[in-house]
């Protein structure tokens, strides 16, 4: 987890307390751990506020803490930790595929399969389905969880 700001901490819910947290020099993945959301819908919601014109109060050069490597992010659910593992598994053992050449197979970037194999990617439907049929699976069992 991300430093907490000096400032940060607004007790205002989703969407206007993150908001509020960045404007007071609260890095993305801050507000991602605090509200619970994924990376993607926080850098929208960022640009949008951004667009209408609001600016951070707080200088860059007074900010602390900032981005997770992708490796010190947590999955986002166990559902989207199990495709991640028969992602890699169907990538890695069964096909000794490249993140590129999985990435093409999906219609998607080599770091979004990575993305996705931690985890940390919020899937569209679309995708889902698209993995399910290349996986020659069901979306169900993509989710279903391990059993022992």
């Amino acid at each position: 987890m991300s430093i907490q700001p000096q400032g940060a901490g607004s007790e205002k819910p989703w969407p206007e307390g993150a908001i509020e947290d960045w404007q007071q020099g609260a890095s993305y993945g801050w507000i991602e751990d605090k509200y619970g959301r994924a990376n993607t819908t926080v850098v929208k919601l960022i640009r949008r506020a951004k667009e209408m014109g609001t600016k951070r109060i707080v200088e860059a050069s007074k900010r602390r803490g900032g981005r997770l490597t992708l490796t010190g992010r947590k999955p986002l659910s166990y559902g989207h930790h199990s495709i991640g593992i028969r992602l890699n598994k169907y990538r890695e053992i069964d096909h000794d595929f490249t993140y590129q050449k999985m990435g093409d197979l999906i219609s998607v970037n080599r770091l979004t399969v990575k993305k996705m194999e931690m985890g940390i990617h919020d899937f569209t439907i679309r995708e889902l389905q698209t993995l399910a049929t290349v996986m020659n699976t069901t979306i169900e069992e993509l989710m279903s969880p391990f059993t022992r």
